[in-house]
């Protein structure tokens, strides 16, 4: 951290143009982040009482302690303010620094504007957060600016009331086609926003904590076990789908999400092992190798310098959509999705609904329907609360009909 150092002004008198020697204000200067700070203390000293060498006021001076007591007060404060904002994650400036060192402290009124605030709070997201959380936030930013041009309303903290979240509602659902999941998930970051700005003490009206998300559980796309197979052992003429292939494969064997895929290094591989940090929960897992998943890292190694499986650039989920396509999956599956309370349904083909984000869902599903246990699937992939990985698997119809003809005969 840089020192804080303190100097007399150097102001000249107008009428003689001589530098001021008596009564002269006492500053502060600070050096950050490529910004200078320059602050009057409120403390004056005569020249002849100043040590430029100890910034401080001369020790015989009958002033001396009281003055010093109070610089040395200012310095501590300095490093506090410092400290406290890289903490927080908020931007400095030569204005941070003297609203604190004043004791008036920027407020906002529940009346402003919240953009001001909602910049501030992302860019102090840049400290804390990963990057993927940084560009949620800051897309669901642009997507509550693009709703306050579109239909001409001004957002203030006060203005955020049940007529707002049904306008928005209006919005979301009428004019841009969101369904409830992706309307929700912009609701979670703006909320995050606004319970930020409380703590700051920008804000003080809390409607907005009234407002519950809007949620539904989708339909969930995976592979059967007879189409994973299919899906694995397909002759794909292009390299590229090959290799995408592959990726998907290793992620609906290993139930490793595809930021741990790309992520693998044969480090990684510890015997008959995989032991990694999972890029989503900075948890620490080890996933047992099975035939498939040996055979995937064989087949792939030495592909990329330094990692398990090759590097794919550009749109992965479009190249998967023509690789199965080419692979022959193409049983018809139902998406459900709601806006509101109103049902919209429509049938893809496999090939067209299936993105990497199903690996996972693939490996839990079929994991379960060949006898694993879901505590032994919740270890593997990491998941520790059955709510969340309850979402991910769907069991069979056919997996159900056994069951039933076994506990309770044909």
């Amino acid at each position: 951290m840089a020192e804080v150092k303190f100097y007399l002004e150097k102001r000249k008198d107008k009428a003689t143009g001589d530098v001021n020697r008596a009564n002269v204000p006492i500053l502060l200067f600070y050096s950050f982040e490529g910004k200078r700070l320059q602050y009057y203390t409120g403390e004056r000293i005569d020249a002849s009482k100043w040590d430029e060498s100890t910034m401080r006021v001369k020790k015989n001076v009958s002033e001396a302690a009281t003055i010093n007591k109070e610089l040395n007060r200012l310095v501590a404060k300095v490093e506090e303010i410092h400290d406290k904002a890289r903490v927080l994650g908020e931007r400095l400036s030569p204005e941070y620094f003297k609203d604190r060192l004043s004791g008036r402290k920027k407020e906002a009124k529940n009346g402003d504007l919240i953009w001001p605030y909602y910049q501030e709070y992302l860019d102090g997201l840049k400290i804390t957060h990963t990057a993927k959380s940084i560009k949620e936030s800051t897309n669901s930013h642009r997507i509550l600016k693009e709703y306050s041009q579109e239909r001409r309303r001004s957002i203030t903290f006060d203005s955020i009331d049940q007529h707002f979240w049904e306008d928005f509602f209006d919005w979301c659902y009428h004019t841009r086609d969101y369904n409830n999941n992706y309307t929700g998930t912009h609701i979670d970051k703006f909320k995050a926003f606004l319970n930020w700005s409380v703590k700051r003490g920008y804000n003080t009206f809390m409607e907005f904590r009234k407002q519950r998300r809007m949620w539904e559980n989708t339909e969930i796309i995976y592979l059967t076990y007879t189409e994973l197979q299919k899906f694995l052992k397909c002759k794909l003429k292009n390299k590229l789908y090959q290799h995408v292939r592959d990726m998907y494969c290793l992620g609906a064997f290993t139930g490793l999400r595809y930021s741990d895929v790309i992520r693998l290094q044969p480090m990684n591989i510890v015997g008959d092992q995989i032991h990694y940090r999972v890029k989503k929960t900075k948890q620490t897992n080890i996933i047992p190798l099975n035939k498939y998943s040996r055979m995937l890292l064989e087949r792939n190694k030495g592909l990329h310098p330094t990692h398990c499986m090759p590097y794919v650039g550009g749109n992965v989920n479009g190249v998967l959509k023509e690789a199965m396509k080419e692979a022959g999956l193409t049983r018809m599956v139902q998406i459900v999705h709601f806006q509101g309370a109103e049902r919209k349904e429509e049938s893809k083909p496999l090939w067209d609904a299936a993105t990497f984000h199903t690996s996972k869902k693939t490996f839990i599903t079929n994991f379960l329907e060949r006898g694993g246990s879901l505590t032994t699937a919740m270890a593997i992939t990491g998941n520790k609360s059955f709510k969340v990985i309850k979402r991910y698997f769907k069991i069979a119809d056919s997996f159900k009909a056994r069951e039933m003809a076994r506990i309770f005969g044909k």
